[in-house]
């Protein structure tokens, strides 16, 4: 008996000297202002008028912003086949990178309050109760920008304009709005893990070039005026009462890269045009048997931000190839315009992008073969998101929650059947028997990003 209560004893007081773990506040870890994607949009109440918070709420009335909105990327941002694959990686610091894919917490099975002894990897959370499966599904809806509440807990519509038309309550609020997209697409920070390197620069890429203003770039443009242009019309088209005026687009087309395959068909409808602009220079001295000298101009003539921005994964690559009249490749020479990183842990060690309205010359040779029967010059230009060997690695993902994407080991396993990996943005082909030529128009470069499809990725470019 005496052993069995110092026994007992020995146990209470490990336990009572046992150092509990500590459990930091979000808002001690991350700085709400600089580091807002550590924090979700707080649980959100239906808004008075409308019945809910989702885009099928907004649908009922806002039918063309509607559409455009699940034509884009975010509709489709938590259904992202590389977004998925990298989240179910074991370094993942899975609530963070959810933060701006599914970035309102009536999205999220749970809420979390603290971090365990500071630890990303260790977050302490709570069941939601307010959590909505069909609100999840629509990635960033429009409530992410759009919706926010009072200190009484009352839903709001934030908007451009002010109006006494709508059946909800609006705050105009623009500069909100303008400011809105620094969220997820301006995050800072160093550290969080010794790969994570989601800190882009596209603003500050975009401040830069506006202090040296070229004339095909305006000053004082901003991601909206680009990614979101303008048109007149109705924000509610079957209210004809209503006036007829300047409304922001919501396609955000960007480089073009869409989510699937499909999504494809309605690239132009979009708007889309590359931000690159491709001049060939006269051939001259095609002499068989010696090198053919080719110039080519590599302008960023559209993007207010560096070409490319923001992912560091993405590169332009420009290949400029012989082919004989069969289409056999005889001669090819390859330039990338990109960022370098060294990985594990992540370093940049090279970067050679196109700032806005920078032209660069690239200047390769091609050895003209003794003969010239209807030879093909092919200069072709891709926007890559995944090389081949990265998108290997990417369907040889385990674990992935299918909860956020239906069926998703396998697509991931069979991602090259949906995911593009890349863009053909320009191609122009020159027979240099007959010294006619072809530049594919935007359409034709369309068709070709599809016949990616399925390729093996051992006969990509890429």
């Amino acid at each position: 008996m005496r052993y069995i209560i110092i026994l007992i004893s020995l146990f209470i007081f490990w336990t009572c000297t046992k150092k509990a773990p500590e459990k930091t506040p979000l808002e001690k870890r991350f700085n709400i202002k600089t580091q807002s994607y550590a924090f979700v949009v707080p649980n959100l109440n239906p808004v008075n008028g409308v019945g809910g918070i989702s885009a099928q709420n907004c649908r009922a009335c806002h039918t063309q912003i509607y559409d455009e909105w699940k034509q884009s990327t975010h509709s489709k941002a938590l259904a992202d086949i590389q977004f998925q694959a990298e989240l179910s990686k074991h370094d993942s610091p899975k609530w963070i990178c959810l933060n701006c894919h599914i970035p309102i917490q009536n999205q999220r099975e749970e809420i979390i309050t603290h971090l365990k002894n500071n630890d990303i990897f260790k977050p302490i959370s709570k069941k939601n109760p307010s959590f909505n499966k069909e609100l999840q599904k629509e990635a960033i809806t429009c409530a992410a920008c759009h919706i926010r509440q009072d200190s009484i807990g009352n839903s709001y519509i934030i908007g451009s304009f002010g109006t006494k038309s709508a059946p909800h309550p609006v705050k105009k609020d623009p500069e909100f709005l303008q400011n809105i997209c620094n969220r997820c697409h301006d995050p800072k920070g160093e550290g969080l893990t010794k790969n994570l390197i989601c800190w882009f620069d596209s603003f500050k890429e975009l401040s830069n070039s506006q202090k040296d203003v070229k004339k095909e770039f305006k000053k004082n443009m901003t991601c909206i005026n680009c990614h979101m242009p303008s048109e007149k019309r109705r924000a509610v088209p079957h209210m004809t009462n209503l006036p007829i005026r300047e409304g922001h687009q919501h396609h955000w087309v960007g480089s073009g890269l869409p989510k699937w395959f499909k999504d494809y068909d309605h690239l132009i409808k979009r708007g889309y045009h590359s931000a690159l602009q491709v001049k060939l220079d006269p051939l001259k001295n095609i002499i068989p048997g010696k090198n053919l000298n080719i110039s080519l101009h590599l302008t960023n003539k559209n993007a207010g931000h560096w070409l490319p921005t923001a992912d560091p994964e993405r590169f332009i690559l420009v290949i400029a190839e012989l082919k004989d009249a069969s289409g056999q490749s005889l001669v090819k020479t390859k330039y990338r315009i990109g960022q370098t990183w060294k990985w594990d842990p992540a370093k940049k060690i090279a970067d050679n992008r196109l700032k806005q309205g920078e032209t660069r010359k690239w200047s390769p040779q091609i050895l003209i073969p003794a003969s010239i029967d209807n030879h093909i010059l092919s200069i072709t230009a891709l926007h890559v998101r995944v090389t081949s060997e990265n998108a290997k690695h990417m369907s040889q993902a385990k674990g992935v929650n299918e909860n956020y994407l239906e069926n998703g080991q396998k697509i991931v396993l069979e991602a090259i059947h949906h995911y593009p990996l890349a863009n053909f943005i320009y191609k122009q082909e020159i027979n240099l028997s007959t010294r006619t030529r072809k530049i594919y128009n935007d359409k034709e470069l369309i068709e070709l990003s599809k016949q990616e499809k399925g390729k093996p990725l051992s006969q990509r470019e890429y």
